[in-house]
């Protein structure tokens, strides 16, 4: 039960009149303004839910909402009776009609499967083209028909135009010549629906035809010639003939409208249903709401809940939490502190959630639908009854107590005030425990010290206290839960000017008890607050120390890239350098078969061929430094392993020296040329002589960041002769391989194709290209050649 008492105390229609403004429709903003909250958990949820559609649709997919149309529901309703619409009441159809042709379109053309009930509602929107272009192209605005509105239309109105020139021809003849003396003015005017010539008065009988006025004064007369007499009457039956055919366009239009009344009537009740979808999920957009997580469990968990009534630069959000280990909150705490707002906060939210509204918080909260809503808050004394404030109160909290349940929320603020303290609090304390026996779920403010007490021993109820600074008094309107506060009334008072011998004789007059309880509270508030500043600094701690974890994660993740790029490049480098002494040592193998092919081989030749033949050793010699280093089998041993030692590491096949060694990791810090790398040291040998001593035959690897990697992904060889342009694209290639590229791009143009022939046959017999192919268009077409490596 949601009674308009309770919806007015926690001004929720408030909160409608905010939402309502963002509707489009006249009809959507009175149906927000009516809104209730749903009867039933699953109408509440769909509720939501469809707001949520809305949402998507408006700020993920762009859809512009329902476009405005007139209130016409009267217009249609005399059209189903026969009666003939007027051209602005036609076109305010016509934009009924093409709202919801855009809506319906706007909507089912969003493919999301999760857009479920609004395009339902748009599923059923009809639809009339026709009609709708029909009425666009026949009323040009809402005193204006086009002429094109009907042949017979179209005929009239030719016919009226060239009466119009015939008329204005022939009295064009009085403003020139000798008969301009009898015009009081040389104009041509109208008198009813006829034209006519100002004449003098004295010269009226010169100028024979029918008087339709005089001025004023009476030294003119407004003569219609005898000469344009034929004329005016056709002109005058062409008008009623033009009048006849609008009202025959008008009346064939409305008949049409009239035809599809129900339809349309139906239209305008399905587009206002979606128009109050999008006001809802604009007006969530503009206040920063969120969709709560919605049960029926009475579970209630507001993260940073913002009251959305109160200026979003004063208000502070409130953090409030029940219904998960305990059913009530008790909150306690100075005047002015919140205690009352948090009440209400938590009231209006459970009921703009029921309505399918978001609310002002953070992700991650969570509110309960609940069947009813009770409240008892604010002064309520009736004069007219004679009810005092106490009285009041105690009539609305009996009907709560009978109707009450485990599906509702109950929010009472300052229970029992208004009466002997000790009297008022054990009514409180009986009207709590009747509370939690019938099982309801909410929230109740006091000052009372012995309903602190009670909820000590009770796990139903959860004592909370609004928060103040411990040396100011001033309140912070933060929630602490599991803490009971104190009402501090006579340090506030002094801070707002009481005399301090009037509050020292307060707490004269205070018992021991009360004195004690108060400053336990107190002392139980100033540990809290140290162990909450310690906590936030371990968390502040904890997150920074996480942040340095992440980094250091985040280097080693881009160090072992750029390692295993610098892998890729070695090896390529090694390949080019062993393909490149491969060449050679065929080429100079090739100059000795040459000679020996040779009849007559002389002393000369046999000098050559000896010369050839030591450079193919010379060659071998460098293979075997350039592409194997010498490492031996022997492992190294890691007590014995320190700083300089050479060792050979098999997996990269190079040697290196020992910068560290990390005995508990296994592991040693070895430089390798320029580059510095942690190895197992289960992957680390101990080199042989030849590989320590012999510098020049050893392979360092290094890596030449300028070297390995090209400017580009890009080469132009425009302009270049075969051979320059093979050249540079064998550089090129080598280079993108070195540096791990996918792809690049060999500008040669188009002209004849030789150097594009020449490079893609030069590609053909390189193993390190994947594929290659011209350009497509707008890649350069035939004067370019894209290339893929392995």
């Amino acid at each position: 039960m949601f009674s308009e008492k309770v919806l007015n105390a926690l001004e929720y229609d408030k909160v409608l009149v905010a939402v309502s403004g963002y509707a489009v429709l006249g009809a959507s903003e009175n149906k927000i303004l009516k809104i209730k909250p749903e009867n039933d958990f699953l109408s509440a949820q769909i509720s939501l839910d469809t707001t949520a559609e809305a949402d998507k649709l408006l700020y993920s997919y762009a859809v512009s909402g329902v476009d405005f149309f007139d209130e016409i529901t009267d217009e249609l309703d005399r059209a189903s009776k026969g009666a003939v619409l007027s051209a602005a009441e036609l076109l305010r159809v016509m934009r009924l009609l093409k709202s919801s042709r855009l809506t319906k379109k706007s909507i089912t053309s969003v493919d999301d499967g999760e857009i479920i009930y609004l395009r339902r509602i748009a599923e059923q929107l009809f639809c009339d083209a026709y009609l709708e272009n029909d009425i666009n192209e026949k009323i040009i605005s809402e005193d204006k028909i086009s002429d094109n509105a009907s042949e017979t239309l179209y005929q009239i109105r030719k016919k009226i135009k060239r009466l119009n020139e015939q008329i204005r021809e022939k009295l064009s003849s009085y403003l020139r010549g000798g008969k301009m003396k009898y015009l009081q003015e040389n104009i041509i005017t109208m008198r009813g629906d006829r034209y006519v010539i100002p004449v003098k008065s004295e010269f009226r009988g010169q100028v024979k035809g029918l008087v339709h006025d005089q001025s004023s004064t009476g030294a003119t007369v407004f003569i219609e010639p005898e000469a344009v007499l034929e004329l005016n009457n056709d002109l005058k039956t062409a008008t009623i003939e033009e009048n006849v055919e609008i009202e025959k366009i008008l009346s064939d239009l409305s008949h049409s409208v009239g035809a599809l009344s129900a339809p349309l009537s139906q239209n305008i009740d399905y587009l206002s249903d979606i128009d109050v979808a999008f006001a809802k999920a604009e007006y969530a957009y503009k206040t920063k709401s969120v969709k709560p997580d919605f049960n029926d469990r009475g579970t209630i968990d507001i993260i940073k809940g913002r009251h959305p009534l109160i200026d979003t630069e004063k208000v502070v959000p409130l953090n409030v939490s029940l219904g998960k280990n305990y059913n009530y909150l008790l909150i306690t705490g100075p005047n002015t502190g919140g205690k009352t707002v948090s009440l209400k906060l938590v009231g209006l939210f459970t009921l703009m959630a029921s309505s399918g509204l978001f609310v002002p918080s953070a992700s991650g909260t969570r509110l309960s639908y609940f069947d009813s809503v009770y409240a008892d808050i604010g002064d309520e004394q009736s004069i007219e009854q004679s009810l005092s404030t106490f009285s009041s109160h105690m009539k609305n909290i009996i009907e709560i107590l009978s109707v009450a349940n485990d599906k509702s929320l109950v929010l009472l603020d300052e229970i029992g005030a208004g009466t002997d303290p000790d009297e008022g609090g054990a009514l409180a304390q009986a009207i709590i425990e009747k509370l939690l026996e019938n099982g309801s779920y909410g929230i109740i403010t006091t000052h009372y010290s012995r309903l602190k007490e009670f909820a000590y021993s009770n796990e139903k109820i959860m004592n909370a206290c609004m928060d103040f600074d411990a040396e100011t008094f001033e309140p912070v309107y933060r929630i602490v839960i599991g803490m009971p506060g104190s009402s501090n009334a006579i340090e506030i008072s002094k801070r707002l000017g009481m005399p301090p011998s009037v509050a020292d004789a307060a707490y004269g007059l205070l018992t021991v008890n009360k004195i004690n309880f108060e400053s336990v509270l107190r002392e139980a508030e100033k540990s809290r607050r140290e162990a909450e500043e310690i906590k936030n600094e371990y968390y502040t701690l904890r997150i920074k120390v996480r942040e340095e974890y992440d980094k250091l994660q985040n280097d080693r993740a881009k160090f072992d890239i750029e390692r295993q790029r610098f892998l890729q490049g070695a090896r390529a480098e090694a390949r080019r350098i062993v393909n490149e002494k491969t060449e050679e040592a065929e080429e100079l193998i090739s100059e000795i078969k040459e000679i020996l092919k040779k009849d007559n081989i002389d002393g000369g030749d046999v000098i050559n061929a000896s010369s050839l033949r030591n450079k193919i050793e010379n060659v071998k010699y460098d293979l075997e430094d350039e592409s194997a280093p010498d490492g031996g089998d022997k492992p190294v041993d890691i007590d014995k392993l320190k700083e300089g030692d050479a060792v050979f590491i098999r997996s990269l096949g190079v040697t290196g020296y020992v910068v560290k060694v990390s005995p508990k990791k296994k592991e040693a810090e070895v430089t390798a040329g320029s580059v510095r790398l942690n190895v197992k040291v289960s992957s680390l040998f101990i080199p042989n002589v030849k590989s320590t001593n012999k510098q020049k035959n050893s392979v360092t690897f290094t890596r030449d960041v300028n070297a390995c990697v090209p400017a580009s992904s890009e080469i132009n060889v425009i302009g270049m002769n075969v051979d320059e342009a093979i050249e540079n694209v064998s550089k090129f290639v080598d280079l993108c391989v070195v540096s791990g590229a996918a792809s690049a791009r060999i500008v040669h143009g188009k002209g004849m194709n030789i150097l594009g022939k020449a490079i893609q046959d030069y590609l053909k017999k390189n193993p390190y290209v994947a594929e290659f192919r011209y350009g497509v268009y707008g890649e350069g077409e035939k004067g370019v050649t894209i290339v893929k490596f392995k």
